[in-house]
């Protein structure tokens, strides 16, 4: 977690003696290589196992114990390890970590990292259409699957807070998933309404996800068909009462949006409704929230060319493609939201 400085250093940072720059530039690179060598390496894993010391952990991962005791001096600090009696544990944030998918997700973050960073400058200056780093690098390989991995672990924080807050309209009978990847939601949501069936849309790698989602969820294989279709390309399938959209706006452009809302009023039936998660642009909330949501901006601007948009201009967008009853509604999770649009 971001580093916790003291009363008299939040005091030298205000001031400037503490520069900026190594608050908001150097810790946070140094902090990002300790967590990708600690998921790379097997770290979280390993010691989530049971505590170990030094030697035993080093075997274990078959890793040089200076090396070891390095990532330890920076983890120690950050919250993630407790070190008693010359044992090492995990603490309590770590544990409630994806232990199971950080070492798949870390090739995603180090990949993009080394694929975007070099043309951070190009990108402000220029505002390529599609971005500095583009979807081809997520659609396959060992990146592709860390990128899905992710997309795992960020549905997981919200979809029971999500499928709490939408009710669907009465005899709702199927939903489409776009973009829908692991297929939480789908799930989810038939969970909910015995009646309902559904449909996850997305590209191959995203659908061997939502294969394994229904492995888990025998009971629901009947109920939930996997359709590869790259929604930004192809037309939808059609008929269906409701239609979610779960951290998909943002990596796509304005003109990608729109074109995707006329699809999803062609897609949907006259009393259909759009549920939309997201991070929104100008919410107002904490500091920490808006950070959030203006980073998150700044990184899928540079990842495809899209953005976190305002809500009054997504309203607009959905107002154009028939859905013009518009509710904005807050998530826990800081700098998220729920939007949920329905045909009048």
């Amino acid at each position: 977690m971001p580093l916790k400085p003291n009363f008299i250093e939040r005091f030298l940072i205000n001031r400037g003696t503490i520069p900026g720059i190594l608050t908001d530039m150097g810790l946070p690179m140094f902090q990002f290589f300790a967590m990708i060598g600690a998921m790379e390496t097997g770290f979280f894993r390993y010691l989530y196992e049971e505590p170990a010391n030094l030697e035993t952990l080093a075997e274990k991962m078959n890793a040089s114990e200076r090396g070891l005791e390095n990532l330890v001096k920076a983890l120690e600090p950050m919250g993630y390890v407790t070190r008693k009696d010359g044992k090492l544990a995990l603490s309590k944030m770590a544990k409630d970590m994806p232990i199971d998918l950080l070492e798949t997700m870390a090739p995603y973050f180090r990949h993009q990292a080394a694929h975007t960073l070099p043309y951070v400058a190009r990108g402000i200056k220029e505002a390529p259409e599609n971005g500095v780093y583009g979807w081809e690098h997520v659609k396959g390989g060992e990146v592709g699957r860390g990128y899905q991995a992710s997309m795992r672990w960020l549905a997981s924080g919200t979809v029971d807070e999500v499928v709490g807050k939408i009710d669907l309209p009465e005899g709702a009978a199927s939903m489409l998933d776009v973009g829908g990847s692991h297929g939480l939601y789908t799930v989810a949501f038939c969970e909910k309404y015995d009646g309902l069936k559904g449909t996850v849309l997305d590209w191959e790698i995203g659908l061997k996800e939502a294969q394994k989602t229904l492995e888990e969820h025998p009971e629901m294989a009947d109920r939930i068909d996997l359709v590869e279709r790259d929604f930004e390309k192809d037309e939808l399938p059609g008929g269906y009462d409701f239609a979610f959209l779960g951290n998909i706006i943002h990596g796509v452009s304005p003109e990608g949006n729109q074109e995707l809302f006329q699809k999803l009023s062609k897609a949907t039936t006259n009393r259909g409704m759009v549920a939309i998660v997201d991070q929104f642009a100008g919410i107002k909330g904490s500091k920490f929230a808006r950070a959030v949501a203006g980073l998150a901006g700044l990184n899928l601007f540079l990842f495809s060319g899209g953005r976190s948009y305002p809500f009054d201009t997504v309203q607009e967008w959905l107002a154009d493609a028939g859905f013009t009853k518009t509710k904005l509604k807050k998530l826990k999770q800081p700098g998220f939201s729920l939007l949920v649009s329905q045909k009048e």
